[in-house]
């Protein structure tokens, strides 16, 4: 069965569903959302690309399901010069409102209705299945980047993302609340993943998008390989190119910095993956107010909105993560005696009682290295807090006071009978761990 909207239909109104097609055997599902913020078509063009594709005979979708959706439509449907030129949303931005602990009230604003009937759109396309479920959430960027791809870290998401020749970047979800993909993920099991495929009004960004969707096809094993995209070039060579040369690479989300005031302003010469460096590189300015990276790395998603709100992201600053990192964090996690000896080998460290695949970490004892410890076994950070920025010629004293009161705490544990007793209750100030939910259940 194919469904795909005709031009007629989508200049009547706009419809949830893209394009609905079945192959003619079982296998995966394939999710794809365009247009979740409204001022980013090119994901939604990109899907009806292949949809017609699909209908006309010039794919062939051998096994699976694929269907895409638009995801804010009433924010879609507003009326702009260029499709780009719209609000990203209306009342607030519908990619922060998929909380994990979505309060059961009644919807009290536009994004909330359209989470909800979203929601229930992908409860019922991954009911009763059999095999796995994959979604891309489809987005483009408002200022020049490299096209890249946002995942959770966990070794299923690793695994799907690790098909597309695009810089991977970690940790999003523990920054931001809210994500589509992290609903998607740990409420109803899917392996998903953000593509941020260019600029909002460059063409290319649509080939890319159509290359993403063409290449996830592929090694799904829904289509045959050798497909090419509509301009004729191998999905591959698009992605490649769009890459900008650090297709291989895993990056950090170290630090968020949010837009504090309506008179906020990008920098002329702020570019995405340009160095920055901690208190001392000026990014931004809001009034008169020079706004700077509080940690050190490379500047990422640089905010040039049309129309920036408060509460926006402002840019975020993320560091490149070693593969060989990646390949220890990939079998450390795996074995259950590391995750069970924890709470007796890492000092701060102890079990929480509520959940067997959560730990409680004290951030006075844990005092080095807690959030790459943890990311490197496989836990995803639930609450916790930034290091205070520090100019780097204290940082050496800082760390010789913390390092002392570390030891000094836990030497005195043994005169209180051990940690577990001086340390028995979660604090407010404790961090809060838990193992990531597909680590722990991989789709078969």
């Amino acid at each position: 069965m194919i469904e795909v909207e005709s031009d007629e239909r989508r200049s009547q109104s706009v419809s949830r569903y893209i394009g609905d097609c079945h192959g003619q055997r079982q296998g995966p599902i394939l999710i794809v959302i365009g247009g979740l913020h409204a001022n980013e078509p090119a994901g939604i063009d990109a899907a009806l690309r292949v949809h017609n594709r699909i209908k006309h005979n010039h794919i062939r979708l051998t096994s699976g399901r694929f269907v895409s959706l638009r995801g804010n439509l009433r924010a879609l449907s507003a009326e702009a010069p260029e499709p780009w030129l719209r609000d990203r949303y209306i009342d607030e931005d519908l990619n922060r409102s998929f909380l994990l602990d979505l309060d059961p009230r009644p919807v009290s604003n536009v994004e909330e209705n359209e989470r909800d009937e979203l929601i229930e759109e992908l409860v019922t396309i991954g009911a009763d299945r059999v095999n796995p479920v994959y979604l891309l959430d489809l987005h483009t960027v408002s200022s020049d980047s490299p096209a890249f791809v946002a995942l959770e870290d966990s070794l299923p998401a690793r695994k799907f993302a690790s098909g597309f020749y695009l810089p991977k970047i970690l940790g999003m979800e523990e920054e931001l609340s809210g994500l589509l993909i992290d609903y998607a993920t740990n409420h109803l099991g899917f392996i998903s993943c953000i593509i941020e495929a260019g600029r909002h009004e460059d063409s290319r960004s649509i080939d890319v998008h159509e290359a993403i969707v063409l290449l996830a096809l592929r090694n799904l094993g829904m289509i045959s390989d050798g497909t090419r995209t509509t301009g004729g070039d191998l999905p591959a060579s698009v992605v490649k190119e769009a890459s900008g040369g650090r297709g291989q690479q895993f990056y950090d989300v170290r630090e968020r910095v949010p837009i504090r005031t309506d008179q906020f302003s990008m920098k002329a010469d702020a570019s995405a993956f340009m160095r920055v460096r901690s208190a001392s590189t000026t990014v931004a300015v809001e009034g008169s107010e020079p706004v700077k990276a509080s940690a050190s790395g490379l500047l990422f998603l640089p905010n040039r909105q049309a129309s920036p709100r408060i509460g926006d992201d402002a840019f975020f600053v993320i560091k490149r993560v070693g593969l060989l990192w990646l390949s220890i964090s990939a079998t450390v996690r795996k074995r259950e005696l590391v995750h069970k000896l924890l709470p007796a080998v890492l000092p701060g460290v102890r079990r929480n009682k509520r959940d067997i695949n959560s730990i409680i970490v004290a951030p006075e004892y844990a005092a080095f290295f807690r959030r790459e410890i943890l990311h490197l076994l496989g836990y995803r950070l639930v609450r916790w807090s930034h290091v205070p920025v520090m100019r780097w010629h204290r940082r050496p004293l800082s760390a010789c006071r913390v390092f002392a009161k570390a030891v000094a705490g836990i030497v005195s544990f043994l005169f209180r009978g051990g940690e577990p007793v001086a340390l028995p209750e979660e604090r407010a100030n404790d961090w809060v761990a838990r193992r990531r939910l597909l680590d722990l259940k991989p789709p078969k």
